[in-house]
């Protein structure tokens, strides 16, 4: 008698939590869009904690242009090819030199030997910045360019002072660039992603 009364009764309960399941579904919630946050500056926004300090080689040499390329890989999520290189290279470097090595890691790059602005142009608007050479007998990391108070500013990472970026006058920038060689490349990878932010809230 009990077998034949589990089917009508299975078939009740089935009928009563299709009612239910109606009767309990959401209201639909109302969100609004929210205006989307400044651009990061610089472009190339590495973080503190990851700008790599000059170090002294073998040879007693600072190892600046490494150190430019490690915070340039950082950026690029290049991290497992940024720790191979601080562990490999140091002391002095020169451009055809580090564009050898690059080559020979496989690496994709692109570069200027006459301080062409539009390089740095096209490195800041990709977010991809740039190393090169700055100051005398010194190479950085060009991490873009910066509005301030209407005018344009280059963003240095000076791997002898980490933890801050530098601005100097877009103009002024480029012309001392030039006198010190006019040098600079990029290494073809795409960036960090931008910061997250809260695009909607519900409104109540």
């Amino acid at each position: 008698m009990r077998q034949r009364c589990v089917a009508p009764l299975l078939g009740v309960s089935l009928a009563l939590l299709f009612v239910f399941s109606i009767g309990c579904e959401p209201a639909p919630v109302r969100v609004r869009a929210l205006p989307a946050p400044a651009a990061e500056l610089p472009p190339a926004n590495l973080p503190p904690s990851l700008h790599q300090r000059n170090w002294t080689g073998p040879k007693r040499q600072g190892s600046c242009v490494h150190a430019s390329i490690v915070n340039h890989l950082r950026w690029l999520n290049q991290d497992v090819l940024a720790r191979r290189w601080r562990a490999t290279y140091s002391d002095g470097e020169w451009d055809s030199r580090l564009r050898d090595r690059l080559d020979a890691a496989g690496v994709d790059y692109s570069f200027t030997l006459k301080a062409d602005p539009r390089f740095l142009d096209w490195a800041s608007m990709t977010r991809r910045g740039a190393i090169l050479w700055w100051k005398p007998s010194h190479c950085c990391t060009f991490m873009g360019w910066v509005e301030r108070d209407g005018r344009q500013y280059a963003a240095i990472l000076d791997n002898n002072y980490p933890g801050r970026f530098e601005l100097t006058p877009r103009q002024q920038f480029i012309r001392l660039w030039a006198g010190y060689g006019g040098f600079a490349l990029t290494v073809l990878h795409p960036p960090a992603s931008s910061l997250t932010y809260r695009s909607y809230e519900p409104i109540l």
